[in-house]
């Protein structure tokens, strides 16, 4: 049977059609894999980067490592025994057992002093690898009294062994520790920590009579 004239064209315009189509789709899905892969790449390299901004963040915000959890733990015990009273605890945590504060004054800090709230810790480096600076900032909760006092507390610690002894004899100081503890009072943060503090404890002494009361006392 011939095929008509008319009916030749439209089969050959229906071909040339149908490879048009499949033409287009490949350009689509070659796009769309394209683009894909390129937004993997994008994601992948920006997660990469993320990833590295954060480590070195992290690595920033830890001013000494390894020691700094084992350190802070030690503190947080310094200051655990300090509150309780506990002489013979305290004597086996600082550089100078025979110059810790009396039997006596242990016990009156005790007597005054209920708990130390929202205790914090800030280190810097000391004289050596072996030596850390301590700034503990603080709310002391005294008996009797609402408002808590803020307080901050410089310290000289030194590791032996496997924990740390508290420097608490200033005549002990060495020029490189004496050094070492102004500079670390030079240090911004420490500066910061310092204003903050007195800015607080002002505002302290203006909000409660009773705590201003107190400390008018241990000034005479």
């Amino acid at each position: 049977m011939k095929l008509k004239k008319s009916t030749v064209i439209v089969i050959v315009l229906s071909w040339i059609l149908f490879f048009c189509a499949c033409f287009l789709i490949f350009l689509k899905l070659d796009k769309e894999h394209t683009e894909k892969i390129t937004n993997e790449k994008i994601f992948r390299e920006e997660t990469e980067a993320s990833e590295k901004k954060s480590t070195d963040a992290a690595a920033t915000s830890r001013p000494v490592e390894p020691e700094t959890e084992k350190l802070l733990s030690f503190m947080n015990e310094y200051y655990k025994k300090l509150r309780a009273g506990d002489e013979k605890g305290l004597k086996g945590m600082v550089e100078d057992p025979k110059d810790l504060v009396s039997s006596r004054a242990v016990k009156k800090l005790h007597k005054y002093v209920e708990s130390y709230k929202n205790l914090s810790f800030h280190t810097e480096k000391g004289a050596d690898e072996q030596s850390f600076i301590v700034y503990a900032t603080y709310s002391t909760k005294l008996r009797g009294i609402k408002t808590p006092a803020p307080g901050m507390s410089q310290y000289y610690v030194v590791k032996k062994g496997q924990s740390y002894l508290l420097y608490n004899n200033e005549k002990h100081y060495t020029a490189q520790i004496k050094n070492a503890l102004n500079a670390g009072l030079g240090t911004e943060k420490v500066k910061q920590l310092i204003k903050e503090t007195n800015d607080t404890f002002e505002k302290a002494l203006k909000s409660d009579k009773k705590l201003k009361n107190f400390f008018d006392k241990g000034k005479s």
